[in-house]
């Protein structure tokens, strides 16, 4: 039973995804319509005996301008001429082109490519960005996805052997440098809630958790500094919520701080 809303959640983040990435599209493709049924609409026709047309005649006719055809031939007015030069123009630019990108999407799912999971993390609000699937990430995404929490995850090596895992159990995971600020937008920095850099590089964890502060004022930042003396000089210095090294914090205890939650103890701590 469970599977099945599982399934459905998926079904509608796919549809969410989708709607997002072509929103221009779409709004585009209405805004001509309807401007096309208003002309259609506002004017007499000899074929209909000098009636004017319903409006789903007219929507039809402003649909089918967009693909070179002409519902009353010739048009009555000089408006609906220029409509008919231009729709088929539009038509071409606009749907076309929304074609071609809509057959590369669905390429790039079937291959679990970039251009998709930059789709799905942009359908996610109020998650945690993980940067670094090291043993210590990992483990910081698995508790955090038992605390039911939804997670990106980013890593420079697209072929880590921990990411088909954390993908077959709903992870979208972004490959590339996380240093670098279109990788975390394509992560969805500016609405994630908090953000771990948990890499085996200091600088990098420095350089991921500036950039997030900087992208998204109001996230949530966690930074691995192996060197406990300096992670709280850092924290204080650069107004980092958690400087943690991984001597003095467990993963638990991790995932607890990013959901901003009150840590449970660790058992033997």
């Amino acid at each position: 039973m469970a599977a099945r809303p599982h399934r459905l959640r998926i079904g509608w983040l796919y549809a969410l995804a989708i709607f997002r990435e072509f929103r221009g599209t779409l709004l585009c493709t209405v805004f001509v319509v309807a401007l096309g049924t208003v002309l259609f609409r506002i004017t007499p026709h000899a074929a209909l005996g000098g009636r004017r047309p319903d409006v789903f005649l007219c929507a039809f006719g402003a649909w089918t301008a967009l693909f070179g055809q002409v519902l009353f031939n010739p048009p009555e007015t000089w408006y609906l001429e220029l409509m008919h030069g231009l729709y088929p123009v539009i038509g071409f630019v606009v749907l076309g082109e929304g074609i071609v990108r809509f057959a590369l999407l669905m390429s790039s799912r079937r291959r679990g490519e970039r251009e998709w999971r930059k789709v799905m993390a942009s359908t996610m609000r109020d998650h945690v960005v993980v940067c670094g699937l090291g043993h210590l990430g990992v483990r910081v995404v698995e508790q955090l996805l038992a605390s039911g929490a939804q997670v990106v995850a980013v890593d420079r090596d697209p072929h880590a052997a921990s990411i088909a895992n954390l993908e077959a159990r709903g992870v979208t995971v972004i490959p590339g440098d996380m240093r670098e600020d279109s990788v975390l937008e394509d992560a969805g920095i500016r609405h994630a809630r908090a953000v771990v850099a948990a890499t085996n590089e200091e600088m990098v964890n420095l350089e991921v958790a500036l950039d997030a502060r900087r992208l998204n004022p109001k996230i949530r930042v966690l930074l691995r500094f192996h060197d406990h003396a300096i992670a709280q000089k850092i924290r204080n210095a650069f107004d980092i919520d958690e400087a943690f090294s991984a001597e003095a914090l467990a993963a638990p205890l991790i995932a607890a701080k990013a959901l901003g939650e009150e840590p449970r103890p660790v058992l033997g701590s």
